[in-house]
């Protein structure tokens, strides 16, 4: 299967960063063990691809329901789950963080008489105020998009219906479309329209957005709903033990998956696709639903891999509203104190993120403490002045590196593997290569680690990007702009 982030960067139109190369130099028995923590929406630790690539706690007894290595953590074999509790009931959807915070500052200040309002309570409304609008202002948004979609969507099954009929077919192919012949004035323009939704791709549009808009309106952007108290995070931990459970696998974690067969699909094993680090061992921790991450799981998860040994920890998630950031700050920190090194996904709203935040952030009040952190932007899959992928954010303070991340195909749930765009995709190919760099060079530390990362690119001259509105040069959009191939450090 096409993997081709892995590809030779000298010898493939495609802009791999040549790890399939590094491994005809580089003897990969000889590589380190190196534990990559993927923070995420979990692991199908399962799946035929990762067998013998997922971390396990040797500490721990598998379903004695002790907690044997005395961590908190009950039976936490391959991670922890912060989505659920000892039940087994665990979180699939929630609301974005606007919706989180709109609520929360509804509760107290809806009905309030504003001219009693006194001190801090001032700045709170005012706050209150400035979600509200930015949340009643993106509802709508997405209502208005589902009235067209839903319009849309109801023309284009309406005309599928009416040409099956017509041709007594269950496919409708291009080659039945383009040979038949209109019978009316109306047939002529429902082939049109099929044949154009076919070339425009708009019938993955019309298939995936159903889920799409379920997601938005009734989890996401719904003030109502609230999954948080199956959790019972406040009983659990007067109790001395971390809320959730052992499930990493919970609700078809597909985008874990994803990610983590990035970083360590076997190589060996002649199915399915290539990872990049025949050494990493994944760690799964899931703390990232369909809808935005809480900061205090992140906080967790990041302690967590701290704590049980983790070299790297790969974050493909982010948000635009962080209400507990400083407790999200001081776990960071505190794994770039134990030589962790951490790579986070620079998002997907083709913004600048030097002034659009989004969090978690990689400029660091601690100068020092950076020095461990990576974002990551997405490139296209071949070169063009659309280098810069379209949907990737960007920043010259706040992107370090770009990486692959258009088309990648890797593991999803169910032993199935799938083609994802997104730079949740460039991360782990950044982590990836920097946990064959830890096993090759085990002495080095998280920042000299970083820096062979840095020296891995080559700077082509002219590297111009194109992003709607923007013709700048990537140098101006990357702190340190170009593509990444790991000959440049064996050379």
């Amino acid at each position: 299967m096409n993997d081709w982030y892995n590809d030779d960067f000298n010898l493939n139109i495609s802009r791999g960063i040549s790890s399939d190369y590094l491994y005809s130099v580089v003897d990969s028995t000889k590589l380190e063990p190196v534990i990559v923590a993927v923070i995420d929406n979990g692991v199908d630790v399962f799946h035929e691809d990762l067998q013998g690539s997922i971390w396990l706690n040797k500490n721990e007894i598998a379903d004695n329901n002790i907690d044997d290595d005395k961590n908190g953590y009950v039976d936490d074999i391959y991670g922890w789950n912060y989505l659920g509790n000892p039940s087994g009931e665990n979180i699939d959807k929630a609301n974005l963080e606007i919706t989180r915070l709109y609520r929360t500052y509804s509760e107290r200040f809806e009905n309030v008489n504003v001219d009693t309002l006194k001190g801090d309570d001032i700045t709170l409304f005012a706050d209150y105020k400035s979600i509200q609008k930015s949340f009643e202002e993106k509802a709508s948004e997405i209502r208005s998009q589902f009235e067209e979609y839903s319009q849309l969507a109801a023309i284009y099954k309406g005309s599928v219906e009416y040409m099956k009929e017509k041709l007594g077919s269950r496919d409708l192919s291009v080659n039945e479309l383009l040979t038949y012949k209109p019978e009316s004035k109306e047939d002529e323009q429902i082939i049109q329209f099929l044949l154009m939704a076919k070339k425009e791709g708009l019938q993955d549009y019309l298939n995936e957005g159903e889920s799409y808009f379920d997601s938005a309106l009734n989890y996401h952007y719904n003030i109502d709903f609230n999954p948080r108290e199956i959790v019972n995070e406040d009983l659990l931990e007067n109790e001395g033990l971390m809320y959730g459970n052992n499930q990493v696998w919970a609700s078809k974690p597909d985008h874990g998956t994803h990610v983590a067969g990035i970083i360590a699909a076997n190589r060996s094993n002649d199915i399915g696709v290539s990872g990049i680090a025949a050494n990493a061992r994944i760690m799964v921790l899931r703390a990232v639903p369909d809808g935005d991450e809480r900061d205090e799981d992140i906080a967790h998860a990041i302690r967590y891999a701290t704590d049980n040994g983790a070299d790297i920890i790969n974050m493909s998630f982010g948000k635009g509203y962080s209400p507990k950031s400083e407790m999200v700050e001081a776990a960071i920190d505190y794994a770039l104190s134990k030589d962790i090194l951490l790579v986070h996904a620079a998002g997907n709203e083709g913004a600048n993120i030097d002034e659009d935040l989004h969090y978690p952030r990689g400029l660091r009040k601690n100068k020092k403490s950076k020095k461990g952190f990576l974002t990551v932007g997405a490139h296209t899959r071949r070169d063009s002045v659309y280098l810069l992928a379209s949907f990737s954010n960007y920043g010259k303070k706040s992107v370090d590196v770009l990486a692959p991340g258009e088309d990648i195909n890797s593991t999803v749930s169910g032993n199935e593997y799938r083609e994802n765009s997104g730079t949740s995709m460039a991360a782990p190919v950044v982590s990836g290569l920097v946990a064959v760099y830890r096993g090759l060079y085990p002495e080095k530390n998280a920042n000299q680690i970083k820096k062979l990362l840095l020296k891995s690119r080559v700077e082509k001259k002219n590297l111009d990007t194109k992003l709607e509105d923007l013709d700048n040069p990537l140098k101006d959009l990357v702190r340190y702009p170009g593509f990444i191939d790991a000959r440049e450090i064996l050379e």
